[in-house]
């Protein structure tokens, strides 16, 4: 069976449809797949309909973005918040899934709003003519703006010479254009995720610019807080890097997911279905989907 658990459409930050999302995981082979777009179940219903036509089987997916302060750091470090992002697996109650992060959502809009602000004075252009241009990107749906959107818009206007350089210049966490998220906490996140009858997953763990002190303790307060799996590193993440998340994985009684974090054409490196390998001695997180029992 090939699983891709981790993957985007335009309904937030992807390139592609829902529907063509699926189309494109037939394409590759992709036996199970879970949309997961950020805080937003709006893709489940057409993305569905495709993937029975495709004969593969679609898991309930949404990515949340869930506020959370580590500890156990130095000095000025000794603490520091992030925005991490909790997938909600093979939950059942979509109504009260929704509810909640409708709630989020509607803060996702002034976010964008306020980040173009910063820009136009940044950059010293035209916030209308911004906004517009990232409104356009993200198909017309302020609630769907994200950063990467902005990034491309970005570069596609001459600003940066790349989309990674939008976020190492602006667009990263504490940098001149960056907005805070209106979020959950980390434990609220799983909790609403258990709540609704799913599996919460720690996402790409090592993907929060945290030292590796800091992304093992992020999986084991993950553990702590009651989550029940960690996604592996990308297969193009150093062998170091596997091993040291293998560890902590085991070492908190947690079982592994995977996932491509596919995008579409924004991330053309991330492809669908381009999954990491579990170790003979790891569980997957699908094992216990009642999807799939």
């Amino acid at each position: 069976m090939k699983i891709d658990l981790h993957c985007h459409s335009t309904c937030s930050d992807g390139t592609y449809a829902p529907a063509e999302v699926v189309q494109r995981a037939h394409a590759a082979g992709v036996n199970v797949l879970a949309l997961t777009d950020h805080d937003t179940l709006a893709g489940i219903d057409e993305a569905s309909e495709t993937a029975k036509a495709c004969n593969i089987q679609l898991i309930n997916g949404v990515e949340i973005s869930c506020e959370h302060t580590l500890t156990g750091g130095y000095g000025k470090n000794k603490s520091t918040n992030k925005i991490i992002h909790v997938l909600g697996l093979d939950f059942a109650d979509r109504e009260k899934m929704h509810k909640t992060l409708q709630q989020l959502q509607d803060s996702r809009a002034s976010r964008g709003q306020q980040m173009t602000e910063k820009l136009s004075a940044l950059l010293e252009v035209s916030y209308d003519e911004l906004w517009q241009a990232i409104l356009d990107k993200a198909g017309g749906n302020p609630q769907a703006v994200g950063r990467a959107h902005i990034g491309q818009v970005l570069f596609e206007h001459g600003h940066v010479k790349t989309v990674q350089k939008a976020f190492d210049k602006y667009l990263a966490d504490n940098k001149p254009a960056y907005v805070a998220i209106e979020a959950l906490t980390m434990e609220h996140g799983i909790e609403l995720i258990h709540a609704c009858g799913g599996k919460a997953v720690l996402a790409h763990p090592t993907r929060y610019q945290l030292s590796a002190t800091r992304v093992r303790k992020l999986i084991e307060e993950f553990a702590q807080l009651g989550g029940d799996g960690c996604e592996l590193p990308a297969s193009s993440e150093p062998v170091s890097t596997r091993k040291m998340v293998d560890r902590s994985i085991a070492e908190h009684n947690l079982v592994a997911s995977i996932g491509s974090d596919f995008h579409g054409s924004n991330m053309p490196w991330r492809r669908l279905g381009d999954v990491p390998k579990l170790n003979p001695e790891q569980q997957g997180i699908w094992q216990s989907f009642a999807t799939l029992s």
